[in-house]
């Protein structure tokens, strides 16, 4: 019947179709073919034209117009120096050791406060008379500078003052050692006895020999040697007769 589709009718479509598919090929290939014979050029370029491939890898050889081959040019590697650290010169009133005591002061004034030598002071005068050593003891002064060496005398004597009168020698020989060495000076030591000299009279009330144990202490820094700076301290104490008579004995 008109309109209805068997297998037959089908299969002679699909034949139809395959038939049509190859005539297209081969006319297209026909027609390539002569383009190509009418325009020689072109056919020439085409078979120039070389398949693509992965590119490969560079070389580093060069072929200069002469044909001969370059090497290529080697840089030489920057060589980068180390950065230098700026030096930064620090100055410090004081190194602490390990116990905690000063060294190397510079003994221009300038480098200590008071509040630091006061404190410096304080535990070189508890070293002193628990270690007893009078070559350890060179270095208190010389470790202080000029302007603060005072505060260690007026701190010897208080101390000595209300001990024993061996620790009253003792600071005496300290200060015959540092006059002898001119680690202290006279100046120095008059302004380190003077305000003792204005408590002595309170001071020999609890200590009744206070007035022979400053007279050791005078002698060994060689105020009795001095008789003007004497006069100025002992003249600060109300007995001060009694005091010149012990120092100059």
């Amino acid at each position: 019947m008109p309109g209805t589709f068997g297998p037959s009718s089908i299969f002679a479509g699909k034949k139809e179709l395959g038939r049509r598919g190859s005539l297209s090929q081969t006319n297209s290939s026909s027609n390539m073919f002569a383009i190509l014979s009418q325009n020689p050029e072109s056919a020439a370029e085409a078979a120039a034209v070389k398949p693509s491939r992965p590119p490969s890898r560079e070389t580093n050889v060069e072929v200069n117009r002469s044909g001969l081959t370059e090497q290529p040019i080697k840089r030489k590697k920057l060589q980068l120096l180390p950065r230098s650290k700026a030096t930064v010169k620090e100055s410090s009133p004081a190194v602490i050791n390990g116990d905690n005591h000063y060294e190397n002061i510079v003994g221009d004034g300038s480098s200590m406060t008071e509040k630091e030598s006061q404190k410096k002071i304080d535990e070189d005068v508890k070293e002193f008379f628990g270690v007893r050593n009078l070559e350890e003891a060179e270095v208190y002064f010389t470790n202080l500078p000029a302007e603060h060496r005072f505060r260690l005398v007026d701190k010897l004597v208080a101390s000595a003052l209300e001990r024993k009168e061996a620790d009253a020698r003792l600071v005496g020989e300290f200060f015959a050692q540092a006059s002898d060495k001119g680690a202290c000076d006279a100046s120095a030591f008059e302004d380190g006895f003077t305000p003792m000299a204005e408590f002595l009279d309170d001071i020999a009330i609890d200590a009744p020999k206070a007035f022979e144990y400053m007279a050791i202490m005078l002698r060994g820094a060689g105020m009795d040697k001095d008789e003007e700076r004497l006069g100025r301290i002992v003249s600060k104490s109300m007995d001060s007769d009694k005091l010149l008579g012990l120092v100059t004995l």
